[in-house]
């Protein structure tokens, strides 16, 4: 019988993109860590369960994850601007948040409008590639978030390495691609579009002592832990999963590094993480949290 009982240390997904950098090895754009998306299951990496696709192991035993594991966690190197696109609200969505691990100067995200717009205005912008100019740009730094709704549209700008948290939905609708030579999606994506102005930014909140909660809504949450020496998760009924950013974190003889993922699954309970040195981690699951 399969169990998932213990920290399963995860193996990426990786994805080569058009827009991709060199930090996850030379044209990888995308690094799925935490998936059982079919399009790009992670694999487990360490004991029992070594050799097994995420998605195999939830599949056999949902009740050790609480149920079906409806989120998809990556990180992104972006050399180039993504294009700019949308991903729908009813079938297949896909509502996602973006914290920054790092960053050029200067570099920032295309987030919603800047005014309200109609469906013509967008249509006929993208057509002339003029379309950026109607979207706002927010300049962001190191540790900075952006809640996505679905429906919202988006582009992630040059000069960024992004951690994202989503849906386990992988439909999306460009609507520009800065002249690259790829399908468009204008119809389609003006039909999910929000045309109103851009959204606030979530707003950091100290939810423990050096740990921030930097993003939360109904279908996940995360948080940026800063620790030495241990620091305590808890699966909270479901699972967990920890994000090294630096330094290191242990349970027993299974250790993530810096850009490795370990996931905390509900048998285990609250667990305490031993670190190397100071420790930097994105802590997160689904739900709001607690």
């Amino acid at each position: 019988m399969i169990r998932a009982d213990y920290p399963l240390l995860l193996d990426p997904h990786l994805a080569e993109r058009v827009w991709a950098g060199t930090t996850l090895g030379k044209g990888v754009g995308e690094a799925w860590d935490l998936s059982v998306h079919p399009n790009g299951p992670c694999l487990v990496r360490n004991g029992a369960l070594k050799g097994r696709t995420l998605a195999e192991v939830a599949l056999a035993c949902p009740a050790d994850f609480g149920g079906p594991i409806k989120l998809l966690a990556k990180r992104l190197d972006c050399r180039e601007e993504l294009s700019v696109q949308v991903h729908p609200v009813d079938i297949d969505p896909k509502t996602e948040a973006w914290v920054v691990l790092r960053a050029m100067p200067g570099a920032g995200v295309y987030h919603g409008f800047t005014r309200e717009v109609t469906a013509d205005e967008v249509r006929t912008a993208a057509r002339d590639g003029s379309l950026s100019k109607l979207l706002r740009f927010l300049p962001l730094d190191p540790g900075g978030a952006v809640f996505v709704p679905s429906g919202t549209v988006h582009a992630i700008g040059k000069g960024l390495v992004l951690f994202e948290i989503q849906q386990s939905a992988d439909t999306t609708y460009r609507l520009f691609d800065w002249g690259r030579d790829r399908e468009l999606h204008l119809e389609e994506g003006l039909r999910c579009a929000d045309l109103r102005a851009g959204g606030p930014l979530p707003e950091p909140r100290k939810v423990a002592e050096g740990r921030t909660r930097l993003v939360s809504c109904e279908h996940f949450h995360v948080d940026r832990v800063e620790a030495e020496g241990s620091f305590r998760v808890d699966p909270m009924g479901a699972w967990r999963a920890v994000l090294v950013v630096n330094g290191g974190a242990r349970v027993g003889a299974h250790e993530a590094g810096p850009g490795e993922t370990m996931l905390l699954p509900k048998p285990i309970g609250a667990t305490t993480l031993y670190t190397r040195g100071k420790v930097t981690a994105l802590v997160y699951g689904p739900g709001p949290g607690g």
